[in-house]
C-alpha cells in the first residue's frame, strides 16, 4: 500500500454550500466535466422554514440526492453503520478509497476538525471532504468550511479524524448525516457531457420569470411547505425579510446575499468559457451590463456584512435601495441576453 496519496482537486467557482462545493472540487480538475458545469447553476430558488429563515439555493443536479451527473456516474453512497461494521477504524477506510482513487465526503464532528468554528470548542455535525493521506504525518487532506466561514483546505490527523466521525450520533431528522459518499469520475461518463446554449437561455428565461423549473418533475418530489420561490422572486423576498428583521421578528441571514453575488460572478465566468470554447459570444454591451450586475450584488453583500459588524440600520436601508436597484439592473441585463440570443438563432436558422 501506499504510504502517501493526494488526488487533485480544483477550486470551484461556487462555494457557498458544501453539497455543491465538494463535487464542483472534482469537476473542475476535467475539461470534459467542465461542460456540464457551466450549462447549469443558472437557476436559484429559495426555501422559507416556519422560523422565518431562508435558503437561496441554486436548482441543480446534486450526486448527494441520487441526482445523474455522468462525469460522476456510478459513484456510490454508504450507510454509515455498513462503513462501521467492515471498519473498526473509520480512518483505515477513508485511506483505502483514497488509494482507490475515491474522493471521501462524509460528516463529522467539526469539534475535532482543525481550522473549524467549532474546534475545540463546541460539538457541530457538518460535512467535510477528504482527498488525501499521507502516513508519515499521519494526517488527511481536506476541505471544509473554516472559521472564517470560507470554504479552504486543512489537515486533519488520522486521530482526530477518529474521534470526529464516531463523536455525534446522526438524528433521523437529518437523515443524510448517515451517509458517506464516495466521488470518482468515469473517464467513460464524462466525455458525454455537452453544452446546449439553447437549455442555457431556457434556464435563464424561468430565472428572469420566477418561472418553477420543477415543473416538468414535480410529480417526482416531496411537497414543500410553504412553496419554492424562484429566480427573481427572490429579490423580492430579500427585501421583506428585511423589513422583517427591522420590525424584530426575525434574524436577517447574510448567506442568501452571498449566493445572489456568487451567482451573478458565476454568469460572466460562464460567459468567459462560452466564449473561449466557441459555444456562444456575448456582445460586448450584454457582457458589460452583466459586469455592472456583479458588482452591484457584491455591494449587497458587503452590505449585509458591514450591517452585522456594526448593527447600524442605515446600512440595512442601503441595502434594500441596492437591492431593489440590482433587480432592475440585473433584469435589463437578462432581457438583451435574450434578445441578442433570440435575434441569432433566428438568423443562423435562415
Amino acid at each position: 500500500m501506499a504510504a502517501r496519496k493526494i488526488l487533485p482537486i480544483a477550486e470551484p467557482d461556487i462555494t457557498s454550500y458544501a453539497h455543491f462545493a465538494f463535487f464542483l472540487s472534482v469537476l473542475y480538475t476535467d475539461t470534459d466535466s467542465l461542460r456540464w458545469v457551466y450549462n447549469h447553476f443558472v437557476q436559484l430558488f429559495m426555501r422559507g422554514s416556519l422560523d422565518g429563515s431562508l435558503m437561496v439555493d441554486y436548482y441543480t443536479n446534486n450526486p448527494d440526492d441520487h441526482h445523474y451527473i455522468p462525469s460522476l456516474a456510478g459513484s456510490p453512497r454508504l450507510a454509515r453503520k455498513m462503513i462501521q461494521r467492515c471498519f473498526p477504524r473509520f480512518a483505515d477506510f477513508v485511506r483505502s478509497a483514497i488509494e482507490d482513487g475515491y474522493y471521501v465526503t462524509t460528516f463529522v464532528n467539526d469539534f475535532y476538525i482543525p481550522g473549524t468554528v467549532a474546534y475545540q470548542n463546541r460539538s457541530n455535525p457538518h460535512s467535510i471532504f477528504l482527498y488525501g493521506f499521507d502516513d508519515e504525518s499521519r494526517t488527511f487532506q481536506a476541505t471544509a468550511f473554516l472559521s472564517n466561514q470560507r470554504y479552504g483546505v486543512t489537515s486533519v490527523g488520522y486521530e482526530d479524524l477518529e474521534r470526529a466521525f464516531h463523536g455525534f450520533e446522526p438524528a433521523d431528522e437529518f437523515h443524510y448525516t448517515a451517509y458517506t459518499h464516495l466521488y470518482k469520475l468515469n473517464e467513460r461518463r464524462k466525455s458525454s457531457c455537452e453544452f446546449h446554449v439553447g437549455w442555457l437561455m431556457k434556464q435563464l428565461e424561468d430565472y428572469r420569470h420566477a418561472a418553477p423549473s420543477n415543473r416538468v418533475k414535480e410529480r417526482f418530489e416531496v411537497e414543500n411547505s410553504p412553496p419554492l420561490v424562484w429566480g427573481m422572486e427572490i429579490y423580492d423576498c430579500l427585501l421583506r425579510q428585511i423589513e422583517r428583521h427591522v420590525a424584530r421578528e426575525i434574524n436577517l441571514d447574510h448567506r442568501p446575499f452571498y449566493v445572489l453575488w456568487e451567482h451573478k460572478r458565476m454568469m460572466n465566468r460562464r460567459f468567459a468559457y462560452m466564449e473561449r470554447q466557441g459555444y456562444y459570444v456575448v456582445s460586448p454591451e450584454a457582457a458589460e451590463g452583466y459586469r455592472n450586475v456583479e458588482q452591484s450584488a457584491l455591494v449587497t453583500r458587503n452590505l449585509i456584512l458591514k450591517y452585522w459588524m456594526t448593527l447600524d440600520n442605515r446600512y440595512l436601508e442601503q441595502l434594500a435601495e441596492r437591492l431593489i436597484r440590482l433587480k432592475d439592473e440585473e433584469a435589463v441585463a437578462i432581457e438583451r441576453l435574450l434578445d441578442e440570443y433570440g435575434t441569432s438563432h433566428r438568423m443562423g436558422g435562415m
